[in-house]
């Protein structure tokens, strides 16, 4: 049996302005896309107005690639859809195309009863969200989140990719805005949630702790509002004290707790693996991670909870863990080599906390030579942009086992200047820092590359590599 979106669940949201033709609209087990070029045949094609683009635009090459029906806006459909009523050219029309695809994804959730795992937080949740997914993966048929498609438009493609044999799903949530979570909670309607931790993320529009604090814990209440389920961290505070009172919670990370979930005997190898024994009142089993850092074994401890949860046992969840492999090209704690230098490639993105996490893993990592860091600008920070830089400088400078540290950027140069000694120059222009690093590392050294997504500091390892 398939499941369904019929012309009446279009209807039922309250978003449709009218259909182009009589017959009944039904697309099962829908083939949702915003992008054009993704069109394969038989699809929903939403026209999409974003920042850089209006997708109506290419609603033509979509119905040219086989595209079922085209979901746009009314305005778009008076002034131009009309005219083009050439056979297949089938349309959905609605006040608002972003507003008409959340509400019927929405609504599509609604049609599975299973249960439904939300995953947000500043740092982490992809990662967890994959851990937790490969944990579940060893009894159930799961669903997940692919890449990152966690925003106002990743949830809802993510929920359009249900179907009828899967068991559970695990969705990833992020938010850099407030009441975004409010809106993602809607959406997917989590029965169960989990936040990774509360850090320093998106301070431009979240302003501060606090303000992340609220805005992330969304999840919690809406949660305690739906009698569901908290996977709650208890050795982050913020977490920890928003989850007081909740009537819902599985805790992990706290070895204290009789009942949680915690890691114990924590080490890296210098391959990027992390090793740890994960301790459960079922018992504890050895792990070995394909991931880097202590804080992606928090991650793999968060997982595990979710699986004991869900009633596997230690052996079945490390066996879950272990079997994931950090997929190619995620520039999170990627490790590399070039021509014996191990390049430590975290330059997806970063902020105040995952920086102090990747310049400590760097410290904890096995070598024969030196420990060398290449950091960049943190974005999204706002006003608190200069203070945090400078506060990166300062914790770089008090790390002993850091030989060499190099900034690149407007605002790494905040770090630079905080960092003393340590800091062995500052760069604007890139093939100068290219030549700098190429002539001082040598073989068995560590180069750790960090900064956020836009400053492309990948370059460094790319250009290191080709030089092999």
């Amino acid at each position: 049996m398939t499941v369904c979106l019929e012309k009446k669940d279009f209807e039922a949201v309250g978003v449709v302005a009218g259909f182009t033709r009589d017959d009944p609209v039904m697309f099962a087990e829908p083939l949702v896309v915003i992008d054009s070029r993704k069109v394969t045949g038989g699809e929903l094609f939403f026209a999409l107005k974003g920042e850089k683009t209006d997708g109506h635009r290419y609603v033509h090459q979509a119905f040219e690639r086989g595209a079922a029906c085209a979901v746009v806006n009314r305005e778009w459909y008076d002034e131009l859809g009309a005219a083009e009523k050439e056979p297949g050219f089938g349309y959905v029309v609605v006040t608002d195309t972003v507003d008409a695809m959340q509400q019927l994804a929405r609504l599509y959730r609604s049609k599975f009863d299973i249960p439904v795992i939300g995953i947000g937080g500043s740092n982490g949740k992809t990662t967890t969200k994959e851990m937790t997914a490969s944990v579940l993966r060893s009894r159930y048929k799961v669903h997940m989140s692919e890449g990152n498609l966690n925003n106002h438009l990743g949830v809802p493609l993510t929920l359009f990719g249900l179907r009828r044999e899967h068991e559970m799903a695990v969705v990833e949530m992020g938010i850099n805005h407030p009441g975004e979570m409010e809106l993602l909670t809607a959406i997917a309607r989590p029965t169960h949630g989990l936040l990774t931790n509360i850090g320093h993320e998106h301070l431009e529009f979240l302003q501060d702790l606090d303000g992340v604090a609220y805005a992330e814990t969304a999840l919690y209440r809406y949660l305690q509002k739906h009698h569901g389920v908290a996977f709650v961290n208890r050795e982050d505070e913020w977490l920890d004290k928003a989850a007081a009172g909740l009537p819902g919670t599985v805790s992990y990370g706290n070895r204290l707790d009789a009942n949680g979930v915690w890691a114990e005997d924590i080490r890296m190898d210098a391959a990027g693996k992390a090793l740890f024994t994960l301790c459960c009142p079922a018992g504890t089993v050895s792990v070995t991670l394909h991931f880097a850092g202590r804080h992606n074994v928090s991650n793999a401890v968060a997982a595990a909870a979710v699986g004991l949860f869900f009633g596997l046992n230690p052996k079945q969840i490390a066996v879950g863990l272990e079997g994931l492999r950090p997929q190619k090209g995620w520039k999170r704690l990627e490790f590399q080599n070039a021509g014996g230098i191990t390049v430590v490639n975290d330059t997806y993105n970063a902020n105040p906390d995952s920086m102090r996490q990747a310049l400590d893993l760097l410290c904890e990592l096995p070598t024969s030579g030196k420990r060398v860091a290449v950091i960049g600008d943190m974005f999204e920070l706002g006003e608190s942009s200069a203070l945090e830089h400078r506060a990166i400088g300062r914790y770089v400078a008090g790390l002993q086992r850091i030989d060499s540290l190099y900034t690149f950027g407007e605002q790494a140069a905040l770090c630079c200047a905080e960092a003393g000694a340590k800091c062995s120059g500052h760069f604007t222009d890139e093939e100068k820092l290219r030549e700098v690093l190429s002539s001082s590392l040598d073989p068995g050294d560590v180069l750790l590359l960090k900064a956020s997504r836009g400053m492309r500091l990948e370059r460094f390892a790319e250009g290191l590599m080709a030089s092999d």
